[in-house]
């Protein structure tokens, strides 16, 4: 197996390491974090940052903030980053993961889907056909996407969260869980509620 490096000790390394490890292809060697807590996580040793060059170097970002995501891959953008499906999540042909984005079990995504670069699609998502996500996006697990919907770059769709079709999210909104969202949402906008509407708005980015 060829060896990764992880950056991010916090609770989503755990996922990603499971995930990883459950596809046979890479295996997880070190992890780094700025302010790690811990020795190893499930195995793998744990160390603190100091400027390490991951140049041409297998990373994953193991990181669920998708703010901090984009900042941890645009500082390491020269590293590889393959992306990881699990074997038990339904993936259409014409469907398209970019790079360094996870997809957990029993995650759908249906045809002609587009998700972009450094994405998390989190157990039990279903996102329907001809859907968009841009980059550094979060979907939470159970969240049901309905078909034509845009997620705009940075988004965190909270779990059990329902869209229905053709709306558009912008960037770096905040879907709370299980809000079932009606209409459009405008970039950082954050959302609750059936129907979800907006309760405040933040500058995530």
């Amino acid at each position: 197996m060829k060896d990764i490096i992880l950056f991010g000790g916090g609770g989503h390394c755990y996922a990603t390491i499971a995930l990883i490890r459950s596809l046979g292809e890479y295996a997880p060697n070190v992890i780094y974090d700025d302010n790690p807590k811990e020795e190893d996580i499930m195995g793998v040793g744990l160390k603190q940052y100091q400027n390490e060059d991951f140049f041409e170097k297998s990373l994953c970002i193991s990181i669920g903030d998708n703010n901090v995501r984009k900042v941890k891959a645009n500082k390491f953008s020269k590293a590889k980053f393959p992306s990881f499906i699990h074997s038990s999540s339904v993936i259409y042909p014409s469907a398209n993961v970019g790079k360094g984005s996870l997809i957990l079990p029993n995650a759908v995504l249906d045809a002609e889907c587009r998700v972009g670069n450094f994405c998390i699609i989190n157990n039990n998502a279903t996102v329907s056909h001809n859907v968009v996500i841009e980059d550094f996006v979060h979907i939470a697990i159970n969240v049901a996407i309905a078909g034509g919907v845009s997620v705009g770059e940075g988004s965190l769709l909270g779990a059990g969260s329902i869209i229905l079709p053709d709306i558009k999210i912008g960037k770096w909104a905040v879907i709370g869980a299980g809000a079932v969202v009606t209409k459009d949402v405008p970039d950082n906008a954050v959302v609750y509620g059936n129907p979800a509407r907006i309760i405040k708005n933040n500058s995530s980015e």
